[in-house]
């Protein structure tokens, strides 16, 4: 078929539920990962400031938008936001995917669920977390680090800065950042990335060659993921491990 006859998710048309105030870096960084072929499909939701309100409303969205995404021929329903899918409790994110891909007919998944995933892929066992948030967010990210991924989370770094202004971080802040968090807690096997609205995928492979060390990023586990579950098994250079060898 020739080029102006192919729609641009001809291989895989992949929907995902956005938890962000706004969306500026994800789609850019997204489209850098993928092959040709492999589109995105995206739906915003108001997450705020994170009140248990806002991830509640958030939740109640995601279920709906999962609804129209299918309608519209998405292949595949990631639902985003790491807080908003484990906002129920333990157990409750395999059950929702499940249920919800049986009431709207197309395979339902997450970007807890693909993080999951890309932490056993690596190897990963000791976990120092990068976040580009103030520090009062550090004991969220070691809770969930050990709670939900299950992981030990040897530390964490939080860059100060805030969801409104994630679109103002240059590629620069993650390589920075990464390379103080895994200099002051060097007992750690993987850097992890948390947020995927932030630019940061330029900083994987400079960190996985310098330190000997497994990266992964919310948006990279969540490309990779996706792109498996749907059918699209290409290997991607540049950007990890992750994406290179599995």
């Amino acid at each position: 078929m020739d080029e102006m006859n192919r729609i641009r998710g001809y291989r895989a048309r992949i929907g995902y539920t956005v938890a962000a105030v706004t969306t500026e870096v994800y789609p850019i960084d997204w489209y850098r990962v993928v092959p040709d072929g492999v589109s995105l499909m995206m739906i915003t939701l108001p997450l705020g400031t994170r009140s248990k309100e806002d991830v509640e409303k958030c939740y109640q969205i995601s279920i709906d938008a999962a609804k129209t995404m299918a309608k519209a021929g998405a292949n595949l329903v990631v639902l985003g936001g790491l807080p908003i899918n484990i906002s129920k409790g333990e157990g409750t994110v395999e059950d929702l995917m499940g249920n919800l891909s049986r009431e709207i007919g197309v395979r339902v998944s997450s970007s807890a669920a693909a993080q999951v995933a890309a932490f056993k892929c690596l190897g990963s066992k000791k976990v120092v977390t990068v976040h580009p948030f103030l520090p009062d967010q550090n004991p969220r990210h070691e809770r969930t680090m050990r709670e939900f991924f299950g992981l030990t989370p040897v530390g964490e770094y939080a860059g100060g800065s805030s969801l409104i202004a994630l679109g103002t971080l240059p590629p620069a802040r993650a390589l920075e950042w990464g390379r103080a968090a895994i200099k002051a807690h060097p007992d750690a096997d993987t850097i992890y990335f948390g947020c995927p609205h932030w630019s940061v995928i330029d900083a994987i492979a400079p960190l996985e060659k310098e330190f000997g060390v497994s990266v992964m990023t919310s948006l990279q586990a969540i490309a990779w993921h996706s792109m498996r579950l749907a059918g699209v098994d290409d290997r991607v250079q540049g950007y990890g491990r992750l994406l290179s060898e599995f």
